[in-house]
């Protein structure tokens, strides 16, 4: 009995010595100082150092994975990226939107460029985890001048293709494959990259960017005609065509921008060229007088920017070329008008003096030429009238009620009617019928004044 006693206590001796030493442990974990990496940090003249925390979250592992990027963000920062003397980062004329462009590209693609490094330590307490990586600096300059013999190649191979697609008129494929070859080398603007181009030893990045200014400079703008002329055979419309070469050949794709002034606001819009380099720009709807009497085409860099894919960053080292101008003067041949009296109207000629008379200072107004011969005339504008007459009766005793109506037909040289408007029925009344009939007609010919001569003048146009 005093044995199985004995026994028993010693087992429980034995459990209890172990729970206190796997406590005693435990409290050793927890209690385990930060290694000399978190006191100081590590000074190394051959590996790069990037050390990261990160506070614990409830999720698991989200912790060490946030401290995993805030060394590797470290890691990059310890990688001093050294802007060398004549590279496109020193030359181009930047301003402040590339150079944190350029900060941003270097932040972003941290952990890609640093492949390769090694995880020299882990440490956690109850709320933090912390990370130390280390790289080898030889190994990195080896595999980064890997990359960059790499982008070298490729942009040079950009060019080569850019040049073949500008020798077919290929446009904006030429300027999107020089942008390629530009950006392929983004990674390291901040140095010279040279290469052999043409038979020339050249700064790669920069001769891109003079390809795509001397692309957009060498663009010739040659019209059909040196003059526009809007007349009313053409029907105030012009087409005019537009032809856009590089280096003698067809520039297809362009992207061509027109304004005028057509007497209200400024027209404008794009056209791109097609296959053979030609687009067709329609100039109408011009009236008298405008500010400026001349149409401007252009290449529209903002569309050639945006059809051709180019990157933000290179539109900022591109600049804004000075693209050729195309000037040509818009003339507006007013047409020559003569205003009569048709034969079907049933009023005497004299009785028609105050619309005609109405009708003609309209269209001088509107700058048309008044003619006194028809058959000088490219339209004749008619009035075909009809007069109805009551006799005083009723409330109206002694008072006589005139109306007239009718239309104003408009015909070209060769005769045929090309609109007709209507009249709004006009009435007169006064004591004598004459002077009732007089009245109407003199009320017609203010709705003339008021709104039917801008209808005639729009006819004609």
């Amino acid at each position: 009995m005093k044995l199985g006693r004995t026994i028993a206590f010693g087992m429980i001796s034995l459990v209890l010595a172990m729970t206190l030493h796997g406590c005693s442990g435990s409290r050793g974990t927890e209690s385990t100082p930060p290694p000399s990496w978190m006191l100081a940090r590590p000074l190394s003249g051959t590996h790069y150092i990037g050390i990261g925390s990160a506070a614990k979250t409830g999720t698991p592992g989200e912790g060490l994975q946030n401290a995993k990027k805030q060394a590797s963000a470290d890691l990059a920062a310890e990688i001093a990226v050294r802007v060398e003397s004549a590279s496109i980062l020193e030359s181009a004329e930047q301003n402040g939107t590339l150079q944190e462009r350029f900060s941003s590209t270097i932040s972003s693609r941290a952990e890609e460029r640093i492949t390769g490094f090694e995880v020299a330590g882990v440490w956690e307490d109850e709320a933090t985890v912390h990370v130390f990586y280390r790289l080898n600096k030889a190994k990195h300059a080896a595999e980064r001048q890997a990359r960059r013999e790499s982008a070298i190649r490729a942009a040079v191979s950009e060019y080569d293709a850019g040049r073949a697609a500008l020798d077919e008129g290929l446009l904006l494929m030429a300027i999107a494959q020089y942008s390629r070859g530009i950006m392929a080398l983004e990674e390291f603007w901040n140095e010279v990259n040279r290469a052999t181009i043409d038979g020339m030893e050249v700064t790669v990045e920069s001769h891109l960017i003079a390809a795509i200014r001397s692309t957009l400079q060498s663009i010739i703008l040659t019209p059909a005609v040196e003059e526009i002329t809007l007349n009313a055979s053409g029907a105030f419309k012009f087409p005019l065509g537009v032809e856009a070469t590089i280096h003698g050949v067809g520039a297809t794709g362009a992207p061509l921008q027109y304004r005028y002034h057509n007497g209200t606001y400024r027209k404008s819009g794009t056209e791109f060229t097609d296959e053979e380099g030609m687009v067709v720009v329609l100039v109408s709807g011009v009236d008298d007088p405008r500010p400026d009497r001349n149409l401007e085409i252009t290449v529209n860099l903002e569309r050639m920017w945006s059809q051709g894919e180019v990157d933000p960053a290179v539109v900022e080292l591109v600049g804004t070329p000075v693209a050729r101008t195309l000037t040509l003067p818009i003339v507006l041949d007013m047409p020559r008008i003569f205003v009569g009296i048709a034969p079907s109207s049933n009023l005497s000629a004299e009785l028609h003096d105050a619309p005609l008379q109405a009708l003609r200072a309209a269209l001088l107004s509107a700058g048309f030429l008044v003619m006194e011969d028809a058959g000088a005339a490219d339209f004749t504008v008619e009035f075909d009238l009809r007069s109805e007459h009551r006799a005083p009766s009723g409330s109206f005793e002694g008072f006589h009620t005139a109306f007239v109506e009718g239309a104003i037909k408009v015909r070209n040289q060769a005769g045929r009617m090309t609109q007709e408007i209507l009249l709004d029925r006009s009435k007169g009344v006064q004591m004598n019928p004459d002077a009732a009939l007089r009245l109407a007609l003199s009320n017609t010919a203010e709705s003339i004044e008021r709104s039917i001569g801008e209808k005639v003048t729009d006819a004609i146009r």
